[in-house]
């Protein structure tokens, strides 16, 4: 039995209880009292019974038994004992695995339910994703039972339990980081201050805003993900400069929100990458967004784990689906299939846990997933026959003879060809350019730099095609006639090409928030997906399981364009599939130190006369913190840059822009930096 400290156990509400150790947090469950396990931080304790009371009072606790086989608690090493008393408690099978890899090939009926507990660093979206396609392809709803140590699995248990206990009406919430807005009302319509709606209490709360797994921009505010009192490190040393309740190291001047303090039984997060539980997965500090909802109110977290899902209705639809009391898994499988991915959100939580009482029949929303449409983009042929003639006399005619007899009609189709595929380049380019375009004049704000890059570039692409043309034109008039003065490839199309890369790289390396998914999009928004997601190789950041998708051409002989990505850490490659493209390879070091160099090797392809090559250091905002422009590169460069001495420490991104022949090409890696030393912790 554990007896309560008055000195350093903080007051529970009537229902719950703190335990010492498993055995006595098994034996208060059993009893009908929800058990929280005592953490060794007196902060945290004291967190944590404030969140017991935003719940309230508990009745007893009176599982009901559900169908056998049809919903499940699945136990995952060291939790399998905690998962034991929680599949009692809640009335479900229980079954152990030694591994998370083990749990797919648990019993559980098609249509059913699994809860699937582990710790947060057993949970790494590589060992995540094989499990959610194979349970998607069954229709099988999943949440995760999880925190970041056993006591907090139990805090969570703790607040699905609570979660049950029916409350007075509380009111629904949308906070659109986007607008630096808020909206409440049973169809989310309802305007009302973001300062309010920060502090208030919810029934379910549904956040859109731009970030990444450890903050998110909100209006004025900065979403911290911390969960202690101050960031550490993976060692346990404190991160210089890093955030604290009063400072937030992402935010600059904006003001913190602790996503822990958030008051709401159901949170939806629609910020990239929000829900990645594993800390190697990204920056390894104590900021993450997944972990502060645990460590908080909320007994169920929807949250993005991909890096560049389509957001368009989802946010207002998830929070009416939550109103109508459709239950959290389902509500997070229809996210799935709206987006096409079996993984691209999850739950942690119950997935059988609704957020209201059930409506009557034929009143609750039905969902209709929208067609996801993402397109791809156009490539040539590699390079064709050299420009001049073989005559029959064995002699080689070069472009500057008045005149070459025009029985070599391999050279002059040879020609033709390189002709031709230039023209199919600018029209590719042309393609482009106007998919930007459509994007800047839509957009909410004029994209005056992106407008007046396009026009540098349409003005290089018309000029470099009228060149083309002229040449085409006397190629074509010497096969006609069998003889005549055979062109060489005019220099003004590599002139032009290198005009049009440097337009293009001059729009990107003063761009931010989303700009490498709008020129990946315009690159592609005429094509179709041919092939995939499949399968490819490992992601050199976080190790989990890229995705490889072969586009095909809008026009038929157009080359296709391979996009490689990572579903948590987003874009890794967007290429044509051009010999130039394909032997380009990205090099960069483990780490970046502040204010040391940064060296970038990128193999290009090693013939003249080369493609244009961009580097980019971008920090965790896409903001450029330093660039590298290469005309004309060949073999393998070597690109080197300084890193920032005040960078923050944080998972940077490596970008490399590579344009041939009017057909771009983007690849991006995830570095960290290391921590420096903060001014106001420098020792005197």
């Amino acid at each position: 039995m554990t007896t309560p400290d008055p000195i350093t156990d903080p007051e529970l509400p009537n229902g719950f209880c703190w335990a010492d150790d498993l055995t006595a947090w098994g034996e208060h469950l059993d009893d009908g009292r929800i058990a929280l396990l005592r953490p060794a931080d007196p902060q945290r304790a004291a967190r944590w019974a404030n969140v017991a009371a935003f719940y309230g009072a508990q009745p007893p606790l009176a599982p009901a038994p559900g169908p056998a086989g049809e919903r499940l608690v699945v136990g995952v090493g060291s939790a399998s004992p905690l998962a034991r008393r929680a599949a009692r408690v809640l009335g479900r099978g229980f079954v152990p695995v030694d591994e998370l890899s083990g749990a797919g090939t648990v019993p559980v009926s098609d249509g059913g339910s699994v809860l699937l507990t582990a710790p947060a660093s057993e949970c790494s979206l590589a060992a995540l994703t094989p499990l959610l396609h194979t349970w998607s392809e069954r229709s099988v709803r999943v949440g995760l039972l999880t925190g970041i140590d056993l006591p907090g699995v139990a805090f969570s248990l703790a607040k699905i339990l609570a979660a049950r206990t029916p409350q007075s009406e509380e009111p629904d919430v949308l906070l659109d980081g986007l607008t630096g807005t808020a909206r409440t009302g049973r169809h989310l319509d309802e305007r009302t201050a973001l300062d309010t709606a920060v502090g208030g209490r919810w029934r379910s709360a549904v956040v859109e805003a731009h970030g990444s797994g450890s903050h998110a921009l909100l209006g004025p505010y900065s979403v911290c993900g911390l969960t202690g009192d101050r960031e550490l490190a993976v060692s346990g040393e404190p991160v210089p400069g890093g955030c604290t309740p009063e400072r937030c190291r992402a935010g600059g001047a904006l003001t913190p929100l602790l996503l822990r303090d958030l008051a709401c039984r159901t949170l939806a997060l629609f910020v990239c990458t929000a829900l990645i539980l594993d800390p190697h997965e990204h920056y390894p500090s104590s900021v993450s967004l997944a972990h502060a909802a645990l460590e908080g109110h909320p007994a169920a977290v929807i949250g993005m784990v991909h890096q560049d899902l389509p957001v368009h209705a989802e946010p207002r639809l998830t929070g009416r689906l939550l109103a109508a009391a459709r239950p959290a898994g389902a509500v997070t499988a229809d996210l799935n299939d709206t987006a096409g991915r079996a993984s691209g959100y999850l739950l942690l939580g119950d997935p059988e846990q609704t957020c209201a009482l059930p409506p009557a029949p034929g009143t609750a929303p039905v969902l209709t997933p929208w067609p996801g449409r993402r397109p791809a983009f156009l490539t040539l042929p590699g390079p064709g026959g050299p420009p001049g003639l073989l005559t029959r006399d064995g002699i080689w005619h070069e472009p500057e003879d008045l005149v070459a007899v025009a029985d070599g009609h391999r050279a002059a189709l040879g020609l033709r060809t390189e002709l031709t595929g230039w023209l199919t380049s600018l029209d590719a380019g042309a393609l482009f350019e106007d998919n930007l375009r459509a994007w800047a004049m839509a957009a909410d704000r004029p994209k005056t730099r992106v407008v007046e890059g396009l026009k540098v570039m349409r003005r290089h692409r018309e000029a470099a095609r009228e060149s083309a043309l002229a040449a085409l034109h006397l190629v074509q008039k010497s096969l006609r006639a069998g003889y005549g003065p055979l062109p060489g490839l005019p220099d003004a199309l590599d002139r032009h090409a290198t005009g049009w890369a440097k337009a293009l790289s001059e729009m990107s390396e003063h761009s931010r928030f989303g700009m490498l998914d709008q020129f990946t999009d315009a690159a592609t928004a005429a094509h179709t997906p041919a092939h995939g997601p499949t399968g490819a190789d490992r992601c050199g950041y976080c190790r989990g399981p890229l995705e490889r998708t072969v586009w095909s051409g809008p026009a038929p002989g157009a080359v296709e364009r391979i996009r490689m990505a990572c579903p948590r850490c987003g874009l890794v490659a967007d290429r044509p599939t051009t010999p130039a493209h394909t032997a380009v390879r990205l090099h960069t070091p483990n780490e970046l130190v502040p204010g040391q160099a940064l060296r970038v090797t990128v193999d290009l392809p090693g013939t003249a006369p080369g493609v244009w090559l961009t580097v980019q250091l971008r920090d965790r905002g896409r903001h450029a913190l330093a660039a590298h422009h290469l005309p004309g590169a060949v073999g393998a460069a070597e690109v080197e840059m300084t890193v920032p001495a005040k960078v923050q420490p944080e998972v940077h991104r490596v970008w490399a822009l590579i344009v041939d022949r009017f057909l771009p090409a983007w690849h991006q890696v995830r570095v960290p930096s290391t921590p420096g030393v903060h001014p106001e912790e420098q020792l005197p």
